[in-house]
């Protein structure tokens, strides 16, 4: 941890915010597993699941240069579309501030409540102290925000984790495990029900998400 806060420390500014649209060859996930234990098995199981054609490539994996930013800017209008999804799928309101990472460009993004609503921030920094981190991936974001999938679905095949407090983390599951899906028939079905998602039957790493288990990773991330 004193490693990865040195490596921030020592790290100039326009890296701290660069991310992988802007410089491809400066993504390093490596440390982000420091802060986030086994964070880095969302990244096989996204590929089993794209082996599987359940998800489809991530924009960031294909090739081609993309000279006007047009990857990114998918990426950013799926984490906003995320963002109104949070605040229309549940009746309760978010409580606590979300922060999002997504794996291939290690892009970071942001959500949280105001008097006026949920605010979106993307290419943020990272996580604040306080904040339920998702780890997750950029097919997996872009899939939820075109309704194909819900978090739900995607927090139990595991190319989503939570780290946060055990509480927090129990809430967002059972407030949100809805996001993604028909806004207009957010009837629970058997196959989306809490039970579905127990908390117990989830992998040990996601069940330790403490804060004492956790690094803030800021400015030594790529984005």
């Amino acid at each position: 941890m004193a490693a990865a806060a040195s490596l921030g420390a020592s790290a100039p500014g326009s890296a701290s915010l660069a991310c992988g649209y802007e410089d491809p060859q400066s993504v390093s996930r490596g440390s982000l597993s420091w802060g986030y234990p086994n964070s880095l098995h969302v990244i096989g199981a996204i590929s089993t699941e794209v082996a599987a054609r359940r998800l489809p490539h991530a924009n960031f994996n294909r090739g081609g240069v993309d000279l006007f930013g047009n990857k990114f800017r998918l990426a950013s209008k799926s984490l906003e579309q995320f963002g109104t999804m949070l605040s229309a799928t549940s009746s309760e309101s978010l409580q606590t501030p979300v922060a999002i990472v997504l794996l291939e460009p290690m892009l970071w993004a942001r959500f949280e409540p105001t008097a006026g609503g949920l605010r979106t921030a993307v290419h943020v920094s990272g996580a604040k102290d306080g904040d339920l981190v998702v780890v997750t991936g950029e097919a997996v974001i872009a899939e939820i925000a075109a309704g194909h999938l819900t978090f739900g679905e995607a927090y139990a095949r595991g190319v989503a984790r939570l780290y946060g407090e055990d509480a927090q983390i129990a809430a967002f599951v059972q407030n949100y495990q809805q996001v993604g899906a028909d806004l207009g028939v957010l009837e629970t079905g058997p196959s989306r029900t809490a039970a579905g998602l127990n908390l117990q039957n989830r992998p040990a790493a996601q069940q330790t998400g403490t804060t004492s288990h956790r690094f803030m990773w800021r400015k030594s991330c790529e984005c």
